[in-house]
């Protein structure tokens, strides 16, 4: 009796064993780590599911420090990779390099050492050379304002390349998943490629520019030529909009602008004012909302939408400010 007592003590003592070790495999999964949505979206559309695509804690909003929990820092220590964008949007993970993440398993990837970024001026004053609005109407930028426009995503073709790097560094991180990362980037870089081909076509056909309550967008302007007027000189602002509000009617009124383009998700005084006073000789002026998407809300996600599907929400919105 005392025997098989013994042999089925030993018995548990090993099935719970092998329990607590298929445990420990489910914890050390394949973890990335991304701090904005788009390098979120690629990896998944990359990798599919062999990682475990993680948001970094707190990176919902721009900042230079976040009061990460004990576990939180465990686990993106542990984890295989972690992209950042840089250029003012997660300094947070530059800053804690030497400190948090020194010595840790997590490879950090700075995406803009790969990606050329946009250089964008946050305050500007307008040269008037000649008369309104003629061709020699140009803006003189401050060169101690020019920066580094971190929101990459917002083109096509920068995408492209940040969806290579996700690829390139997937390879070497998990290579026994070669075959589908080739596989699906394939399929992604032939949707990414689609994508700028419309937004180009679309840009050939526009026939005038376009209002924003914020800079968030210039890439649009960097690559397709699309004249941008913008509200504020930041890249998300909701101040007041400032004493030359004459100067956007005005211009508002000689390019025929029906639509001010609003930033998804965000509130802004300036441009409600703004359309309050096109209203008044407009009564078809009104509001379209575009996406910065480098974050995209619960109720969005539940919705199915998706960066692709959301750069086409903004290429339609697109196609009838600029007509």
């Amino acid at each position: 009796m005392k025997k098989t007592i013994i042999l089925l003590l030993f018995f548990l003592a090993v099935f719970t064993l092998a329990a607590c070790g298929e445990d420990n495999e489910t914890t050390s999964e394949n973890v990335v780590y991304v701090t904005v949505y788009p390098m979120e979206y690629l990896v998944k559309q990359i990798a599919g599911d062999t990682v475990d695509v993680q948001r970094v804690p707190g990176s919902n909003t721009h900042s230079d420090s976040i009061d990460w929990s004990a576990k939180e820092i465990i686990d993106m220590i542990n984890a295989d990779l972690l992209f950042y964008v840089n250029a003012g949007v997660d300094t947070y993970i530059p800053n804690n390099a030497d400190t948090t993440f020194k010595d840790a398993d997590v490879e950090l990837i700075d995406v803009s050492k790969t990606i050329t970024y946009n250089q964008v001026c946050y305050t500007h004053t307008h040269d008037h050379e000649e008369e309104e609005h003629s061709d020699e109407e140009s803006e003189v930028c401050d060169p101690n304002a020019l920066s580094d426009d971190p929101h990459f995503w917002l083109d096509p073709v920068r995408m492209l390349e940040a969806a290579e790097l996700v690829r390139d560094k997937l390879l070497v991180t998990f290579p026994e998943n070669s075959e589908l990362y080739n596989t699906n980037f394939t399929v992604l870089s032939a949707a990414l490629e689609k994508l700028h081909e419309d937004y180009q076509s679309m840009a050939d056909q526009a026939v005038k520019p376009i209002i924003t309550t914020s800079m968030l967008f210039m890439y649009w302007h960097a690559r397709y030529e699309i004249e941008i007027l913008s509200l504020s000189m930041s890249a998300h602002s909701t101040e007041d909009i400032p004493g030359d509000i004459i100067e956007f009617v005005e211009e508002a009124q000689f390019h025929e602008i029906q639509y001010i383009l609003f930033e998804s998700n965000t509130n802004s005084p300036a441009g409600e004012q703004l359309l309050e006073a096109l209203q008044e000789n407009m009564e078809s002026a009104d509001k379209l909302f575009i996406y910065g998407l480098g974050n995209i809300s619960i109720e969005e996600r539940d919705s199915g939408k998706t960066y692709m599907s959301i750069m086409y929400q903004n290429l339609e919105v697109l196609e009838s400010a600029t007509k």
